[in-house]
């Protein structure tokens, strides 16, 4: 007798196999990527990148290198993506440091004339532990001498905040049109009169603590354009750059009546290197 049976089997044996080789995939012989390309990286991924990137710029002072690496990421605007991921890195209280350096690269893809002048290589290797030296060759003498084929790793580089400290030379509120939430606008200018980005900014008050932000965040306002948000009748000092001067009794301005009471401006405060 011929048995006649349908074609379920076959549908219920396939989908057995499907399960069963998913499972054997994710758990057994799980996929390992090799070489991948940075646009296919985790998001987490794709940050870490971004500051190494933005480290090695400092270092190097290749603004076109600098961009031919981020452009591997495929982000659509690379100084907003960088701008955006050092805004999070302050809110959450991470590295300063790595916060900086996206910012100053932020800075210079939108005004490629602030270009960070790197560390002569003397100074890099100078400042490298001794057992990441480059080995080179040795003289006859007791000394050895570098070789001239070692890549020296990354250095803090000198940024466009060092040099004098900077002063407050002008101290006014703003009114029209009345922010909706008053805030300190801080602008840094150099020597000659240009924006400063990636300065240090350290803000304390009355009813907190410490905290710090940087220049260069808001490149469409100016490269040299930081801001804190203020409480009203609260007064905040300021300290911009590392060497500066702390300036104190800074407090939202009043703007007149509204209707449901006293109205709040915003404090712009400029400062500038001396000449």
């Amino acid at each position: 007798m011929n048995e006649k049976r349908g074609a379920w089997y076959l549908l219920t044996g396939a989908v057995i196999g499907l399960v069963f080789g998913v499972l054997l995939a994710l758990t057994a012989v799980p996929v390992k990527y090799i070489n991948t390309a940075p646009d296919n990286l985790r998001e987490q991924d794709k940050q870490n990148y971004r500051a190494l990137v933005a480290q090695a710029y400092l270092a190097e002072g290749d603004l076109g290198r600098a961009r031919s690496r981020l452009t591997l990421l495929g982000d659509p605007n690379q100084a907003e993506v960088l701008v955006a991921q050092a805004q999070n890195i302050l809110a959450e209280g991470g590295s300063d440091d790595q916060a900086r350096a996206l910012a100053l690269l932020a800075a210079a893809i939108n005004e490629p004339s602030m270009l960070v002048t790197p560390l002569p290589v003397a100074v890099q290797l100078a400042s490298m532990p001794t057992e990441a030296a480059p080995q080179g060759s040795q003289t006859a003498g007791p000394t050895p001498t570098p070789g001239p084929t070692g890549t020296p790793r990354p250095t803090n580089t000198p940024l466009p905040t060092q040099g004098p400290p900077f002063v407050k030379i002008e101290e006014f509120p703003v009114c029209d049109p009345l922010p909706e939430t008053p805030l300190l606008q801080v602008i840094v200018l150099d020597a000659a009169g240009k924006p400063v980005p990636g300065v240090k900014i350290e803000i304390s008050q009355s009813v907190g603590g410490i905290e710090t932000f940087y220049t260069g965040l808001y490149p469409e306002i100016s490269a040299g354009y930081a801001d804190y948000e203020m409480q009203p009748q609260v007064n905040y000092a300021i300290r911009v750059g590392d060497s500066g001067l702390t300036t104190s009794d800074l407090t939202a301005p009043p703007c007149g009546e509204g209707e449901n009471g006293k109205t709040w401006g915003s404090l712009k405060v400029v400062f500038q290197q001396p000449k």
